[in-house]
């Protein structure tokens, strides 16, 4: 059996921009909880991934496209192969949702 899990306790660990701490995985797919401020570089995935915020609000800037702002309770899906990075201003804590081994790339 799994542990429950808080998200409030996992993310007072996260004490750093863009750290991500594991909350559990399901098939291939995990769920990370991610403190995000400031901008991350830009990068593609060879897989999906999907991003929920629960706190605070980011951005979604694709390489060759729009931005996408999102705030508590929105999320987005960012298909294969999009060249993309995430950022936040003032700072925000997101539910990210990733193949399991994708997060280093």
């Amino acid at each position: 059996m799994e542990a429950k899990q808080s998200i409030p306790s996992v993310a007072s660990l996260l004490k750093e921009s863009f750290q991500h701490l594991p909350l559990g995985c399901v098939d291939d797919y995990c769920v990370y909880l991610t403190r995000m401020k400031g901008a991350y570089l830009y990068h593609q995935h060879p897989r999906d991934e999907m991003y929920l915020v629960l706190e605070g609000e980011i951005a979604i800037d694709y390489a060759d496209g729009p931005t996408v702002m999102l705030g508590p309770g929105e999320s987005l899906v960012v298909r294969a192969g999009e060249r993309h990075r995430s950022r936040s201003e003032s700072g925000a804590l997101v539910l990210m949702f990733k193949a399991r081994d994708m997060f280093a790339s």
